[in-house]
């Protein structure tokens, strides 16, 4: 399976500034995937806080390939200490959460931060090392959802791009869509 994004709609991972959308009153950002993986609803992951969207809205990954890379530049900020989640601020103030498997915290060295609280990252900049086999073996599931966590602060949405298999740094997973602020 090869890459199913649609250039016209979402394009490779340079496209993933944010741009004015429509009438110059909307604002929008290409989330590119941030690891290598099978694309996934969200409300296919098996976990209702990320199923009901409940820490946020985005789409679902079942990684094939590391590392989890940085999908857009940005400050890393939250790092949880097992190093199965990571929470991005871009510049735009899109917040982002990335997190590797469902009740994989206790997947014994499946993660390895390669990034701290506070860093400046760059798109593509590898943010944790992710032993494959381990979390498939540790988590109840290997589906790792990507979020927008602030879309009502934004009041935003997520509008969903990518199908089939996502290439980390290369396919655009969603956009975020959101009002533009004052000039």
């Amino acid at each position: 399976m090869g890459e199913r994004s649609n250039p016209a709609r979402g394009g490779p991972a340079g496209a993933a500034a944010a741009e004015p959308a429509g009438g110059g009153d909307r604002r929008e950002l290409a989330v590119p995937a941030p690891v290598t993986g099978r694309v996934v609803p969200l409300e296919e992951v098996p976990d209702p806080v990320f199923a009901e969207r409940m820490v946020g809205d985005g789409m679902a990954l079942d990684p094939q390939a590391g590392p989890v890379i940085a999908p857009l530049a940005g400050t890393v900020t939250a790092l949880f200490p097992t190093g199965h989640a990571v929470g991005l601020r871009t510049p735009e103030g899109v917040e982002l959460l990335i997190h590797l498997g469902i009740d994989s915290a206790h997947a014994e060295g499946a993660f390895e931060a390669l990034v701290a609280v506070g860093q400046q990252v760059e798109a593509g900049q590898p943010l944790i090392r992710i032993d494959l086999e381990r979390l498939k073996a540790g988590a109840r599931s290997p589906l790792s959802p990507v979020l927008v966590t602030n879309l009502d602060e934004l009041g935003g949405r997520v509008a969903p791009v990518a199908q089939g298999t996502a290439l980390a740094g290369k396919s655009v997973l969603f956009r975020v869509v959101w009002a533009a602020g004052p000039a």
